[in-house]
């Protein structure tokens, strides 16, 4: 998930990035001595191609991306090493591989790219040579600890907001689970104490109806047919709150609750389940989607929609991802083919490069 930390990096790198471009055309307008090792048009051309890699951020994928910058790095280092400020943009490259590396690979990285500087420096007295590669080599260092601190504390908050949502839902299952016991516990209280009496009252007076005549028996007769509608009465009132549907709505909207990407959940009214254990499906698929999409996708928007269909509840969820070319089943996705399996749902998904992750899960609603 990018956050304030990612933006940082992002924005410092650019900036750099420029403020060597211009500085180059500074010294070529100027009286400087050039400093290139090949013609300037092709300091150029790679300079313009690391710019764009830059502005791309990740795209398609981040260790691709991570490489070609890396590469064209060297490319516009080593085309122009008489300037001693091209060892710059080496230190932004070591910082974003902070950010998409483990810090030991970063740190081979950084080892690489204090080999090329070396290079680019040969010929130079041995002197020279050393403290520009020992001073580049620190501040390359300084990069990759500096952004892997922050990569892990954007992860941190990132796990932290999850279990936060996990938490929330949780809560909003719990009371609803709490809400369904209470209604079937003063159901099986009405049935077993007032259906009973009501049921022996009725019998009671269907008796005294052969043993009355006169305007007593029409009153006992009263008596017997109020009886009756009031048990059918009850009976009803038992029924409804044995079938009251569970509401998943709330928890929905706990697990939704995030930042990036913003999430647009759709939920039709009609939407309920008898069933805690299906609500509870339902609400853990949600928080999946949600999940992967938040680790995975770099999506800026997830579209849920989630709406009967027929004696089915069906789920859409559709972000604007990254995409891939192929999915291979984590522990989520498995997991959740597993819990719909449970009770009776299935799951399907598709995806392609740069077109999104579409999943599509159904369960039945009761």
């Amino acid at each position: 998930m990018r956050d304030w930390s990612i933006g940082l990096r992002r924005g410092t790198a650019l900036v750099t990035t420029v403020a060597v471009g211009v500085a180059v055309l500074a010294w070529q307008l100027g009286d400087e001595p050039s400093g290139f090792s090949a013609p300037p048009w092709l300091w150029w051309t790679a300079y313009v191609l690391f710019l764009g890699v830059q502005v791309l951020d990740g795209w398609p994928h981040a260790k691709s991306w991570l490489a070609a910058q890396c590469v064209l790095a060297a490319a516009v280092y080593l085309l122009a090493p008489g300037w001693t400020i091209m060892p710059v943009l080496l230190v932004t490259t070591a910082a974003a591989a902070a950010f998409i590396l483990s810090t030991p690979a970063a740190v081979a990285v950084v080892g690489a790219q204090t080999i090329v500087i070396v290079h680019g420096q040969l010929g130079m007295p041995v002197d020279a040579v050393l403290t520009t590669a020992v001073i580049y080599a620190g501040f390359q260092l300084f990069a990759v600890f500096t952004a892997a601190t922050a990569a892990r504390e954007s992860r941190m908050r990132t796990e932290l907001a999850e279990t936060n949502r996990e938490l929330h839902a949780a809560q909003d299952l719990l009371r609803s689970t709490a809400q369904a016991g209470e209604r079937l516990r003063i159901s099986r209280e009405l049935h077993d104490l007032v259906g009973h009496q009501l049921t022996a009252l009725a019998l009671e007076l269907e008796v005294a109806a052969h043993h009355t005549d006169g305007d007593a028996a029409q009153h006992v007769d009263r008596a017997r047919r109020t009886a009756k509608e009031l048990l059918t009465d009850v009976r009803r009132a038992v029924g409804r709150l044995r079938t009251t549907p569970g509401d998943a709505s709330a928890a929905l909207g706990s697990v939704t609750g995030i930042a990036k990407p913003e999430v647009h959940l759709d939920i039709d009214d009609d939407v309920d389940f008898a069933d805690p254990e299906r609500a509870r499906a339902l609400v853990r698929c949600v928080q999946e989607i949600v999940t992967n999409t938040v680790r995975h996708a770099d999506a800026d928007h997830l579209w849920i929609t989630v709406g009967r269909d027929g004696d089915e509840v069906a789920v859409e969820a559709v972000d604007d991802g990254r995409g891939a070319a192929a999915v291979r089943p984590g522990n989520g996705l498995t997991g959740m083919r597993e819990r719909l399996a449970e009770v009776g749902g299935t799951l399907a998904y598709e995806t392609a490069p740069g077109g999104g992750f579409t999943l599509r899960a159904r369960l039945p609603a009761s």
